[in-house]
């Protein structure tokens, strides 16, 4: 019996510094990646790692059509097995949050939101109740929370302007209160180039202000 209970105490921590250094390894590279088109945004940076699974940069001074932006390199906890494996089976996989405050509040407001990720699932109670949903038309399977067909319309042209640019979204929130705007996205590849990720994310939020 004590050897199994140190075996297992042994594979615990080896998981555990493998998981640290993977995620660690991921959230530098990506960080590395996002240099080039940071500046897009902003001009100064703020990081700080919140733990082993998430890296926070903030810009404080935001370019328009932000007066400030907040990232987040949310990754799996692949340092705790068991956290893991819960996390991983109700659809938490590793995504780029950004979340910036606008110069100008939108006037229409939207909560699109992929049901099976984790970032759906996480919004969906904050959702007004008196919105209606319009499931999801394309591949992506996003439903649409809308209070008005106005709001429905600039929905679909802000998605269908993200598929363009080859983003693949789990949550686009537009609200009138702070932050006004909200993308989850997969961690984009980092074949291709930051600053043109960067700038459809930045036309994205400067057709939801308008």
């Amino acid at each position: 019996m004590t050897e199994l209970i140190a075996a297992a105490a042994v594979a615990v921590v080896g998981w555990f510094a493998a998981g640290t250094i993977w995620n660690l390894r991921k959230g530098s590279a990506m960080m590395r990646w996002m240099q080039e088109g940071l500046a897009s945004l902003g001009e100064r940076t703020t990081v700080r790692w919140l733990g082993s699974s998430a890296v926070e940069m903030t810009i404080r001074d935001g370019k328009p059509p932000f007066a400030s932006v907040t990232l987040v390199i949310f990754l799996e906890p692949r340092d705790m097995p068991w956290m893991w494996a819960l996390t991983h089976g109700r659809g938490r996989r590793d995504t780029l949050i950004i979340r910036g405050v606008l110069q100008r509040g939108p006037e229409q407001e939207f909560e699109a939101l992929d049901a099976a990720s984790w970032s759906g699932r996480e919004a969906l109670p904050r959702v007004p109740s008196d919105w209606r949903a319009r499931p999801g038309e394309d591949e992506a399977g996003l439903v649409v929370h809308h209070a008005s067909a106005s709001a429905l319309e600039r929905a679909d042209a802000l998605l269908q302007s993200a598929r363009r640019a080859g983003l693949a979204v789990r949550r686009l929130s537009v609200r009138r209160g702070e932050p006004n705007f909200q993308l989850h996205v997969a961690l984009p590849a980092r074949e291709q180039p930051a600053l043109g990720f960067f700038e459809a994310v930045r036309s994205l939020a400067d057709r939801a202000a308008a």
